[in-house]
C-alpha cells in the first residue's frame, strides 16, 4: 500500500464511521493530504483510538510516512490530546525533535517572564524607598 492508498483508508475508515475534523466553526470529513495523521487526527484520541482498534495504527507500519517495519520501537504523545502511537525511527526524530523544541521555548518564556518580575518587583522596592 502507498503512502497516498494508505492516508486515502485512514480518511475513509474515519468519515465512514462518523468522525469528523474541526474547521473554524464546523465540522468537515477528513481528506488525505500531507500530513493526513500528524496533521489533525492525532489532536482526537477516539480517532485514533478508532484507528488502533481496526488495525489502520500500530500494525507495523508508520502513521506517519507509511514506511513498513517489523517492529515500530518509538512512540510518540500529542501532548493535547494525549492519544499515543508508535512511528519509525526517522518520524521519531523529526516530530520528537519538534516537541521538545516547543517545550524548551514555553520554558525560556517562563523565566525571562520570572526575571522581568524580579527586576521590575526590585525597581518598584527601590523607587518607594527612595
Amino acid at each position: 500500500m502507498t503512502q497516498d492508498e494508505y492516508e486515502s483508508a485512514i480518511c475513509k475508515e474515519l468519515n465512514d464511521a462518523g468522525f469528523r475534523k474541526p474547521f473554524f466553526n464546523k465540522q468537515i470529513e477528513y481528506q488525505p493530504d500531507e500530513s493526513t495523521f500528524g496533521g489533525a487526527i492525532v489532536f482526537d484520541i477516539e480517532a485514533v483510538s478508532y484507528l488502533k482498534r481496526v488495525g489502520l495504527v500500530d500494525n507495523g507500519k508508520c502513521p506517519m510516512c507509511s514506511v513498513k517495519e517489523d517492529d515500530l520501537f518509538y512512540r510518540l504523545q500529542n501532548q493535547k490530546s494525549g492519544a499515543s502511537y508508535h512511528v519509525c525511527k526517522s518520524c521519531y526524530k523529526r516530530y520528537a525533535v519538534q516537541e521538545r523544541s516547543k517545550r524548551g521555548l514555553r520554558c525560556c518564556i517562563g523565566v525571562i517572564v520570572i526575571v522581568g518580575l524580579f527586576i521590575w518587583g526590585t525597581v518598584k522596592l527601590l523607587i518607594i524607598v527612595i
